[in-house]
């Protein structure tokens, strides 16, 4: 008898255990798609993107977004397998060190709302497989390939390339310390730049008349000479900058101020020298067909449904409201 009763405790005890296991599984799963389950770490990382989104509120919207997410997810990967398709061991290399740097900025936020450095690195490859499927499809010898015209039509149109030199309304003292200029010293500061504008659209060749108006050593004549191309909103020019740029004439010279700093500026045909364009073809390529990418993804989406599971997402939101409370 003792005997019968231990052999029920112990089955008891395995079943339990069982049971337990099956209940910590379901627990840790938020969604399931197309009947694969989708750990909840996942669903909160984007869930916290649609918290993040201004365009949405309330639960539901944000939820709703955060499943339509986890779809993308699953469709994403799922082709990127079928396809066949691989990152190479430098592109592995190249997302495995972009994670660890983002970790290290965000590791932090995202602990709070229970999304782990692993799962963290999962949808960093996921985003790498994107990429990789969008070459795929629409880079040369892909599936759709978008023509090089194209891509060097967007180049021109949201690039622009220019030479410039840049000088200051103000001095600096002996010690470094910003000294003020009088108006008339600014006047002449400016005319001195409106002359070598006119140097230059009068033909005389731009290494001499940057050199011109160096003061500080050949490294900023080097510099100056370099053509630098920039998107709208680049951070290393001020605002304006971009659009005043490309207001200019190609292959002429003008003169811009913002705030007390001075520019010549000379604009290039952004299509002369082969090289800018070989540059930024990849970030062409990737703005031209992005949405293309997204309607192939789309199509994708179509043939994914998911079950989601209440309980689990609905902890999940109040943790990851709580999190970003923090």
């Amino acid at each position: 008898m003792k005997r019968v009763i231990c052999i029920l405790l112990a089955l008891a005890v395995v079943v339990c255990g069982l049971t337990g296991c099956g209940a910590a599984q379901e627990d840790r799963v938020a969604l399931t798609v197309n009947g694969t389950p989708l750990d909840a770490e996942i669903f909160r990382y984007y869930l916290d993107l649609a918290f993040a989104d201004a365009s949405l509120s309330g639960k539901d919207a944000r939820i709703n977004s955060a499943t339509e997410q986890c779809i993308r997810y699953v469709a994403v990967n799922s082709s990127f397998a079928q396809r066949g398709l691989r990152l190479t061991a430098a592109q592995q290399a190249e997302t495995a060190e972009t994670a660890n740097a983002l970790w290290s900025v965000f590791g932090a936020h995202y602990q709070k709302i229970g999304v782990s450095k692993q799962t963290f690195l999962k949808l960093r490859l996921s985003l790498a497989y994107t990429e990789r499927l969008r070459l795929a499809l629409y880079d040369t010898g892909g599936v759709s390939p978008l023509p090089d015209d194209t891509l060097k039509a967007y180049f021109a149109a949201y690039y622009v390339a220019f030479k410039v030199l840049r000088g200051r309304l103000y001095g600096t003292d002996v010690f470094g310390n910003r000294t003020e200029l009088t108006e008339e010293e600014k006047n002449a500061v400016r005319e001195k730049f409106r002359a070598a504008a006119s140097q230059i659209n009068s033909g005389v060749a731009i290494d001499f008349v940057y050199a011109s108006l160096i003061t500080s050593g050949s490294d900023e004549v080097r510099q100056s000479l370099t053509t630098e191309v920039i998107a709208e909103g680049d951070l290393n020019y001020p605002a304006g900058f971009y659009r005043a740029v490309r207001g200019m004439e190609e292959n002429k010279a003008g003169v811009l101020e913002f705030g007390d700093d001075i520019y010549l500026a000379y604009r290039a045909n952004i299509l002369m020298d082969g090289d800018l364009f070989k540059n930024y073809r990849a970030a062409c390529l990737a703005a031209v067909s992005e949405p293309y990418l997204q309607s192939e993804i789309n199509v994708m989406c179509n043939g994914y449904s998911s079950v989601r599971s209440a309980g689990v997402v609905q902890r999940c939101y109040e943790e990851v409201r709580e999190g970003r409370k923090q």
